[in-house]
């Protein structure tokens, strides 16, 4: 046990055998992180780390604030469990800090000061202040301060009310001025740090409230409270945390391994909840490995980047995704989880290695293979341990009783349950839930069962659940399983139980299944099945219900060659791109035998399109079958059962050619039919709730009974381009999303004769629709786009959330009304010409989190003065006439991020100094804008600043170097070519374009890693240029009065844009003294010459043979853009093709071969180079090596690129491959 050592920052390496340890306890100590070897204490039992002694340590000055903000925040601390700080007895005058006061400091994790106006006047407020600071640099304490009734600025420049305290102190110590600058400097320190000001809330109350809500959540004990259901898992989340190591700002991966079913989900789920808010995103990616298989790599990487980057992109290839997660991660720190790995390619496509990440981000990777994962995270493995004796009993118990230990008279049963069960929790919870409520009788009957099981035979363990099933619940059970192994997508898997669940028969039972822990339902009302759950049943279905339900292609093959029982087949899935292997089938017969046939599912491209459907069994309820190749369903067929109808992307031209009865329909989905010209009579489809249409595109007729579908819940025409007109909507009271964007030809809205009170989404696109019926008064959401001609929205729409319009040029504003119930939280105008004026109500929207307009050409006024409580982003944009921007009233502390790109506003107001939280100002392309406000340099959480093409902005405020988050500042083409010297104490920040550069030392600027000077007035670059050791990237293109780069330049250049002369001056320096320079990028005022490229190409491989370059790196890129091709290359063979095969001379590989030297044009392919080695021995030994040359080609102007790869290089990135 070591307690109370704050200086202590390193625990010793653990050598040898310690297995007599059982308890460690590190409390209150210094130390940032455990070593790896702590995994060594195979008999610990109980890890101790708490950190400190005090969540908080209050600084206050009493006289001011003790009986009114600092009582109710100590108050509202301590009712959240916060433990707090807070000296009640101090009596300052005559005395000296006590050794006490100064101990409880280091002890808390945080300090939070409160400045008031006398606070400098106490040499103690001063001595506490000066403590926290020196606690803050050397043992990484966060501080918070509060500014009550003073500014951040007055705190950091000891303006009044502050001056004449200082000018006391320095009176009173002249003898010890070194005393009164320590405390000068801590109040120049604390002023930098972003916190909280009184003037930016209504009231004290709730400052104090926001101030709690943002601390609490901050997980202060670093061990959070545990979920009582995860039993015996917190020792080994807590050692999983050990070599997750948070206080590492490193880019760390880890595995988390064991069999299945020993809750490596769990650990890492807790891990996940606990640390997420410490990142800027973070993803839990569960089923990788069933995902995967299912939906592809390309899938997968699309849900990563829509969940780390926020983003929705198409992908072309799953080269081209992990070109984007490695570009766009590499600057920011993320939590990302992948669950249940089971391939290497996973790991090489949506992980990568660490320099995909930014800087204390933290990879979490789960798998029952461990060997799969050591590749990936080296020696940072925790391997999951089965529960001891104790603990499985509790977790038995907890599912068998639902109490923490077992009833007395059954705690010899219970003991010998657990004792078979392995330690396993699945085995736990399942056979614990398959004995609840049971008699004695019952359970010595289950166990005898239990005992004659294999003790690794874990699904036959689990079986014995399923077994203490009725019929009707094994039915469902079976049915489940089978739908989680055959859905060809989530959304049909959960469309179908959801079907099920609704179903008054059997809907309860899934309840009956939830409570024997069979299934589970998750925080999206989902149901979840266990992968070893899923297996038994899988089991189950083979061995005891062979034939019933089919999805294994073999068995497919089976049944449709006659060698299975067709009439004993239920659900049958057909695999996506099945090949059918006998093109003479008859399809239809095989179907006509399968007169129990309930559930088909059919995966795209099983059937050709000229393979009738002449039969399909009237017993059906579910079919999923897209591409259906017939041009309607069979006349045979009666689909009275039927519940589920979808064939998207089918070659129906109508549904039938007769009337049917399809009196239990509820879900219809004919999306993307072609052929489709005509909808059915929905007279026929008495209860449909939800009609898809959308990708009809010649869909030119709906039958007039759509409009009496008074079950209807959603409807969607989207896309159907040739629709013009809708039948009256008579009785539709149900309908709740109406979508018709796409409906180009669409000559009016429908005319809607009866309540339409539920309808709550409309999306609508019509160049032709001219006014909107009063009765869509219950909308929620409304979609307006490219309606052309439509004047204005009904007064009637009162209570929108969700609010698009673009394109609606006949709208010149917006009515009140809209604005009226304070309800809209997402506002986006685009494109609408006649728009001048917005509501001045706009202006006060308590709950607008988002507001965007752009392309607004002939907008002049916004409200005079905005006060949007709960705004985050605000984006104006192509705004050229809107020439003045709102006061900012009040309380806008969510705003983050505020956007005036391209509009004709002349000044910021002084108010933006009061958006206490905004962290991106982007003023790009205002070009009458002329100055910025010193108060600009309030913005203490500031980190983006765009103000490229300001081209009348002539200086910056002088206190730049206030805004210390700032990371990413564009001042380029500007006429700023002096800035202010204060610049240079930026610490934080990584990307920097200017003018021209201040006098002052550059190194200072530490964190630096992108500079351009692109068009810049500069002459030289300073001797001081050398010291920005993390710059990686730099441009001085276009730089007329730069002659000549330094000798010596960052260590750590990756990438230099340079003109044509200055390249070929400085070649020599670059290749000899850069020796991490990878790319070079070279322009000439315009296009470069295919003479000049030669030149440049013999001078560089002149001096890259003599200094023996081309060993010093794994790859090396010159660009030339404004390059056409053929002026170097006969191409004209090449062109439109995706793949170019070359045959290299049969005895090209040798000891002397060197490199590949590739030259590429434009194109937006991924571009690889793969070499095959072909055994001479044997020539049909191959050897396949592939090198993917990153996405720096995704370009469309002329350019060239000459890319250098060593051989050694091709050989080592096709580790993967071979």
């Amino acid at each position: 046990m070591i307690s109370n050592y704050p200086k202590l920052d390193k625990f010793p390496q653990i050598n040898g055998d310690m297995h007599c340890l059982r308890q460690l306890s590190l409390n209150s100590t210094g130390i940032r992180e455990v070593p790896s070897s702590i995994g060594n204490l195979s008999g610990l039992t109980e890890l101790n780390l708490t950190v400190c002694k005090y969540d908080i340590f209050l600084s206050f000055r009493g006289e001011d604030t003790r009986r009114t903000f600092v009582s109710h925040l100590y108050t509202a601390l301590e009712q959240r469990g916060i433990h707090t700080f807070k000296d009640d007895e101090r009596l300052e005058a005559g005395k000296s800090i006590s050794a006490e006061l100064l101990k409880a400091i280091e002890e808390a994790r945080f300090a939070v000061v409160i400045f008031s106006k006398s606070y400098a006047s106490s040499r103690w407020c001063l001595e506490e202040l000066a403590h926290i600071i020196k606690c803050k640099k050397e043992l990484e304490q966060i501080v918070i301060p509060v500014f009550y009734d003073v500014s951040p600025s007055d705190v950091r420049h000891q303006n009044p009310p502050f001056t004449d305290s200082f000018s006391q102190h320095e009176v009173k110590y002249k003898g010890d001025m070194e005393k009164v600058q320590r405390w000068r400097g801590a109040f120049v320190e604390a002023g930098k740090i972003s916190g909280y000001h009184l003037l930016n809330f209504k009231d004290e109350a709730e400052c104090v409230k926001k101030l709690v809500d943002d601390i609490f959540p901050k997980s202060l004990q670093i061990i959070s409270p545990f979920p009582e259901s995860l039993v015996g898992m917190k020792s080994q989340v807590e050692k999983a945390t050990l070599i997750l190591n948070m206080k590492s700002n490193d880019v760390r991966s880890i595995a988390i391994c064991g069999m299945g079913g020993i809750g490596k989900t769990e650990i890492a789920n807790v891990l996940h909840q606990r640390y997420r808010h410490l990142f800027e995103a973070d993803c839990f990616l569960g089923d990788v490995g069933e995902l995967h298989q299912k939906n592809g790599l390309t899938w997968l990487q699309q849900v990563v980047i829509c969940k780390l980057l926020g983003k929705e992109m198409p992908l072309t290839s799953k080269h081209e995704g992990m070109n984007i997660l490695k570009k766009m991660l590499c600057q920011k720190k993320v939590l990302f989880i992948l669950d249940d790995v089971n391939h290497r390619e996973q790991l090489e496509f949506l992980v990568g290695g660490p320099e995909w990440f930014g800087m204390g981000s933290r990879i979490i990777l789960t798998a029952r293979d461990k060997h799969l994962l050591i590749s990936h995270v080296g020696d940072n493995v925790y391997e999951v341990q089965l529960l001891s004796e104790d603990e499985a009993l509790e977790l038995f118990s907890r599912h068998a009783f639902r109490e923490k230990t077992p009833k007395k008279d059954f705690m010899e049963l219970s003991r010998q349950v657990v004792e078979h069960a392995g330690g396993l929790p699945l085995a736990l919870k399942v056979l614990g839930s398959s004995f609840y409520g049971r008699d004695k009788k019952h359970w010595r009957h289950i166990i005898d069962r239990l005992k004659r099981i294999p003790h690794k035979d874990i699904l036959g363990k689990l079986r014995l659940s399923f077994d203490g099933l009725d019929k009707d619940e094994k039915e469902l059970f079976l049915d489940i399983a089978f739908l989680d192994i055959a859905c060809l997508t989530r959304d049909n898997f959960n469309l179908c139980v959801e079907l099920v669940r609704r179903d008054a028969s059997r809907g309860f039972l899934i309840e009956c299944l939830n409570d024997k822990s069979l299934l589970s339902i998750n925080i999206s009302n989902n149901i979840v099945m266990h992968n070893m759950i899923r297996e038994m049943g899988e089991n189950v279905i083979r061995e005891e219900y062979a034939n019933s339900r089919i999805w294994l292609p073999e068995e497919v093959c089976d049944l449709f060659k006659g060698k299975l029982i067709t009439e004993k087949v239920e659900n049958l899935c057909i695999p996506k791109d099945y090949y059918f292997e006998d093109d003479f089938v008859n399809y239809s017969n095989i179907f006509k035998r399968m007169q129990s046939l309930k559930i088909l599912i059919v995966g795209v491209g099983s059937f050709s399109s000229n393979c009738a459907i002449t039969y399909l069994p009237s017993s059906l309820r579910f079919i999923d079958w897209p591409g259906f190749p017939s041009f309607s369903l069979p006349e045979s067929f009666e689909p009275s059962q039927l519940v589920v109808l979808c064939l998207r992307k089918s070659w129906l031209a109508e549904l039938w050619p007769i009337s049917k009865k399809l009196s239990n329909l509820k879900h219809l989905d004919l999306s993307e039919s072609l052929e489709l010209t005509k909808t059915p009579n929905f007279g026929d489809m008495p209860i449909l709730e939800k009609l898809s249409l959308e990708g009809c595109v010649n869909l030119k007729e709906v039958h007039p009974s759509l409009g009496h579908c008074r079950m209807l819940i959603y409807l969607s025409l989207y896309g159907c381009r040739k629709l013009k007109k809708l039948p009256k909507f008579v009785c539709m009271g149900s309908l709740g999303t109406l979508d018709l964007f796409g409906c180009t030809k669409l000559e009016e809205f429908p005319e809607i004769c009866g309540d339409m009170r539920h309808l709550s989404i409309l999306n609508l696109e019509s160049p032709w629709i001219r006014s909107l019926p009063p009765s869509l008064s219950g909308l929620r959401d409304l979609q307006l786009t490219g309606c052309e001609v439509l004047e204005s929205i009904p007064e009637t729409i009162r209570n929108l959330r969700y609010l698009i319009i673009s394109g609606c040029n006949k709208l010149a504003t917006l009515p009140n009304s809209l604005f009226e119930s304070q309800l809209l939280e997402y506002l986006d105008i685009d494109q609408c010409f006649g728009l001048v004026k917005l509501p001045i109500s706009l202006g006060v929207q308590k709950k607008l989190c988002w507001l965007k307009i752009g392309r607004c050409e002939n907008l002049k006024n916004l409200p005079s003065s905005i006060q949007m409580e709960s705004l985050q982003q605000l984006m104006i944009s192509n705004c050229l006439k809107l020439d003045t921007f709102p006061q900012i009233n009040g309380d806008m502390r969510c705003l983050r991020g505020l956007t005036l790109n391209s509009t004709g506003i002349r000044e910021v107001p002084s108010s933006i100094g009061n958006l206490s939280s905004l962290e991106s100002l982007n003023l790009e392309g205002c070009e009458d804008l002329v100055s910025l406000p010193d108060c600009l340099c309030n913005l203490m959480n500031l980190q983006y600043l765009s103000l490229y093409r300001c081209k009348k902005l002539e200086k910056l405020p002088e206190n730049m170097g206030d805004l210390q988050e700032l990371y990413m500042l564009d001042a380029g083409e500007t006429v700023i070519y002096q800035p202010p010297p204060s610049i240079t104490k930026l610490g934080k920040l990584k990307i920097l374009c200017l003018s021209g550069l201040p006098h002052e030392d550059l190194g200072s600027l530490h964190s630096l890693k992108n500079l351009c000077l692109s068009g810049s007035n500069i002459s030289c670059l300073p001797k001081s240029f050398k010291g920005l050791l993390h710059l990686q990237h730099l441009n001085v293109q276009f730089c007329q009065n730069l002659n000549k780069l330094p000798g010596e330049l960052p260590p750590n250049l990756k990438e230099l844009f340079a003109d044509y002369h200055l390249a070929l001056k400085s070649i020599s320096d670059l290749v000899i003294n850069c020796l991490k320079l990878l790319r070079l990028i070279i322009s000439d005022y315009g296009a470069v010459s295919s003479e000049q490229v030669n030149v440049f190409l013999q001078h560089f491989l002149r001096i890259c043979i003599q200094c023996d370059f081309f060993h010093q790196r794994d790859s090396f890129v010159i660009s030339f853009p404004g390059v056409r091709i053929p002026e170097l290359f006969d191409y004209n063979r090449f062109i439109n093709l995706k793949e170019i095969s070359i045959d290299l001379n049969p005895s090209w590989y040798t000891d002397k071969f060197m490199r590949f030297w590739i030259s590429i044009g434009p194109t937006r392919l991924d571009a690889r180079l793969e070499a095959t080695l072909v055994c001479k021995s044997d020539p049909e030994r191959k050897y396949s090596l592939e090198y993917d040359m990153d996405g720096y080609f995704l370009l469309d102007d002329p350019f060239i690129y000459c890319w250098y790869i060593p051989f050694e290089t091709l050989l080592n990135a096709s580790i993967f491959y071979v």
